[in-house]
């Protein structure tokens, strides 16, 4: 069985190649006690090496690695400390990267953060090198310290918590590139809309340009000149300074139906300078200025894992139909509509054909109440389970939806005006 090799004895082969720093020689037992920084460990473990060399010489270590220590018994002559062979030097720059870090994060508002760092392929191939000769058995990465000490300054610098998960900024010491570059982490804001004004709920490009303007859409790039995302990111990306926004939906409603039930969503903003934002104040502007278009309420602040439950959740609706008919019917035909409460069966409407997959769907019709209005036109309230095609409930699209309001009253029937009245 081979036996390990002491601390000592692999402190001796780290010293025998050259000048190296405390931090550099205590990585190579970061895993050894704790309590203990590597910096701390190094200077242990050479002072414990200085003690060895003041009773007995070992002239194949690099004097200059005891360049601060003064011998007294045995009077060997050391060489002026040289800079580190493993980390050129780095620990001891520690400083004016934090000085560089907190120049660069001055103008954000945030309150907590994370440090990472991109090696230099010298750092790692010294870091590959030591390891070979020394070994990797109770070692740490350099990366990993640099990150972590240059986090614990910075901490104490900007008066900001270090947040190893969900951090609001991530400072990245790229030293390959001597820079300091920034990833500014999105707000998320929960709230719920209701649309008043017929309109997408988000940005709808041209589809003939994709944006890029053309003469169908008279050089706008858009097929609608607003949505539900415009009115309300206009004003919190106004306050935030976030450079752009996306819009996460549960759900969404077609352009010309109203939603008069409040839907969820989430709007992330991206690269937002501001934070500190008044979340009240906000979602009253937006109500004030866009009175009559648009409603929101419990705006608040939330994660990126909200954005995923929302899309996640099947909520079932309520809608309020005015259904016309080409053809005469009786008033007491609308009773028989009550036969459409339970299972449906829908295959992929041909107005999504396009970017749907072509399969049947089981839907079910919770509730429903219809009243007659004339021989050509009738009201109605339809609670369905969430992924209900609505408008086809109604036209029976052909017969790929069945039964549908159409084929129980045997005319042609289709939404002439159509609300969500309320999403559970």
């Amino acid at each position: 069985m081979k036996t390990k090799s002491s601390v000592l004895d692999k402190a001796k082969i780290i010293l025998s190649n050259g000048c190296i720093c405390n931090n550099c020689l205590g990585r190579q037992f970061a895993q050894l006690l704790s309590g203990y920084d590597n910096e701390t460990r190094g200077k242990t473990i050479r002072t414990t090496l200085a003690f060895e060399q003041e009773l007995k010489e070992d002239k194949k270590l690099d004097k200059s690695n005891f360049s601060d220590y003064k011998f007294r018994q045995n009077k060997i002559k050391t060489l002026d400390k040289k800079t580190c062979y493993v980390c050129d030097g780095i620990f001891e720059k520690t400083n004016q990267i934090i000085k560089k870090a907190s120049f660069e994060v001055e103008d954000l508002e945030f309150n907590t953060f994370h440090v990472g760092a991109t090696l230099s392929e010298n750092l790692l191939k010294n870091e590959e090198s030591l390891w070979e000769e020394a070994g990797i058995d109770y070692v740490e990465s350099i990366k990993t310290e640099i990150s972590r000490v240059c986090g614990k300054k910075l901490q104490t610098v900007l008066k900001k918590e270090v947040d190893l998960k969900h951090p609001e900024i991530v400072i990245l010491i790229n030293l390959e590139k001597n820079a300091i570059e920034l990833t500014i982490n999105s707000i998320y804001l929960y709230g719920k809309y209701k649309k008043l004004k017929a309109m997408p709920q988000t940005k709808w490009h041209c589809q003939e340009c994709r944006g890029l303007g053309c003469k169908v859409c008279n050089y706008t790039g858009r097929k609608y000149n607003t949505s539900v995302q415009e009115k309300i990111e206009e004003l919190a990306l106004k306050v935030t300074e976030g450079i752009d926004a996306k819009f996460h939906g549960a759900g969404r409603e077609d352009v010309d139906v109203l939603c008069k039930g409040h839907r969820e969503f989430v709007l992330e903003l991206i690269e937002p300078k501001k934070r500190n934002i008044d979340i009240k104040k906000l979602e009253k502007d937006i109500n004030k200025k866009y009175k009559g278009e648009i409603e929101i309420i419990n705006l608040k602040i939330t994660d990126k894992d909200t954005v995923k439950q929302i899309k996640e959740k099947k909520s079932n609706k309520t809608y309020h139909a005015v259904i016309e008919l080409n053809d005469d019917i009786k008033k007491e035909d609308v009773k028989n509509l009550e036969e459409l409460i339970g299972v449906i069966n829908q295959q992929t409407p041909k107005r999504v054909a396009h970017r749907r997959a072509d399969i049947i769907r089981k839907r079910s019709v919770l509730s429903l109440t219809a009243k007659y209005i004339n021989k050509r036109q009738i009201k109605a309230d339809i609670t369905t389970e969430a992924g209900m095609y609505i408008k086809e409930l109604v036209s029976g699209d052909d017969g790929r939806t069945r039964p549908s309001v159409s084929s129980i009253l045997g005319v042609k029937a289709k939404i002439e005006k159509l609300d969500v009245t309320e999403i559970d």
